[in-house]
């Protein structure tokens, strides 16, 4: 998606792990006028398709923070500021870049983080297996 950047999670599981849980809300807690700009998914290692995807994005620890295929932050849940400029380095155009800049000293909204966690389905494919996208 060239108008959208795209951030994988790779987690064991957002519900069973607090750090997988946080890495989630991480990014679930990101500013809507962020959340405009991305479009996130949890890869659970508890199904096929998320050894798949971690696997394919070369990982080596969890939870990982992937950011356009770029292995970003590795067991280490990120600052506000450090996701935003992480973000801003892979945004696919300067207008994207300067936006996301601009909103660099916002901070997280935590009070919308179940409804982004519920978007981005955390959790609700950490049992069964799904459909690589």
């Amino acid at each position: 998606m060239a108008d959208k950047i795209t951030i994988d999670v790779l987690t064991l599981d957002s519900v069973q792990c607090a750090a997988c849980g946080y890495m989630m809300e991480s990014i679930a807690a990101l500013p809507s006028d962020v959340q405009d700009m991305i479009v996130y998914k949890e890869w659970s290692i508890k199904n096929k398709d998320g050894i798949g995807k971690f696997i394919e994005l070369k990982g080596k620890v969890l939870p990982t923070i992937c950011i356009e295929r770029d292995l970003v932050f590795e067991s280490i849940i990120p600052q506000y500021e450090e996701l935003i400029d992480e973000m801003a380095k892979r945004a696919p155009n300067d207008d994207m870049r300067e936006r996301i800049v601009s909103l660099r000293e916002h901070g997280f909204e935590f009070d919308k983080i179940q409804e982004n966690l519920a978007k981005a389905g955390a959790g609700k494919s950490t049992r069964t297996d799904s459909k690589v996208e």
